[in-house]
């Protein structure tokens, strides 16, 4: 006798449907923290935004806020870092695998191209300033070796006048000083504020030259004490 349960055909068209709600909710989760910053979006924003009728959906998905936050994340991360290994296997190719100028490239080229990818969206950068530095770390890929802490590990190395301590401070700080500086962008654009760095470009080339100089800067007194 045939099973008169439920239809294989209503499981699959029910796993497209969660499938669509969660993709749904983690793209709008980007960007309203993006634009309105992460204390200022509930679950419930997410969930009617998305076009979720049950306010819990977000809870049903991914547990809590801060999970819906970590699959934007990792979304995004895993992407980042996807990118920056297939950079270094060029490079390498090239022979300037251990280049400064070409390292600082491979390291932040990933997120200008996140951004050139949808110059319709405005929300990439503020998304990532405002909640990568602090919750990136929970990312499970985060502590497996990454794409990108092969660049940094790189890039101490060919920092070779700063103290290796020194030199991975300043590359963090760099990361934030770049996505600091295009989320402020991206804020102005969506203001209409045009007087200063109206071009995505003419900012993006400020930035690798501000980054580089600062990272082939010379030791202050403070860090000298620090040593290695």
């Amino acid at each position: 006798m045939a099973d008169m349960g439920e239809d294989p055909a209503d499981k699959t068209s029910s796993s497209t449907e969660n499938k669509d709600a969660k993709t749904a909710m983690i793209e709008v989760a980007e960007k309203l923290i993006g634009e309105r910053g992460i204390d200022q979006v509930s679950m419930r924003d997410v969930a009617t935004a998305a076009g979720q009728r049950n306010n819990s959906a977000v809870q049903y998905h991914f547990g809590s806020r801060n999970g819906l936050i970590m699959q934007v994340l990792r979304r995004r991360l895993v992407a980042l870092d996807a990118n920056r290994q297939k950079r270094l296997a060029v490079i390498d190719d090239d022979g300037l695998g251990t280049d400064l100028t070409t390292l600082v490239r491979v390291l932040l080229e990933p997120i200008v191209d996140l951004l050139r990818a949808q110059p319709e969206a405005t929300h990439y950068a503020r998304f990532l300033q405002r909640v990568g530095p602090v919750m990136a770390p929970g990312v499970p890929e985060a502590n497996l070796r990454t794409a990108t802490d092969d660049v940094v590990v790189r890039l101490i190395d060919a920092l070779s006048h700063l103290p290796r301590r020194v030199a991975f401070e300043r590359i963090d700080l760099a990361t934030q000083m770049f996505t600091g500086a295009l989320a402020v962008y991206e804020d102005r654009r969506d203001a209409g504020n045009t007087v200063v760095n109206s071009e995505f470009e003419d900012v993006v080339a400020h930035l690798y030259d501000m980054v580089e100089a600062a990272l082939r800067a010379g030791v202050g007194p403070r860090d000298e004490a620090r040593g290695s």
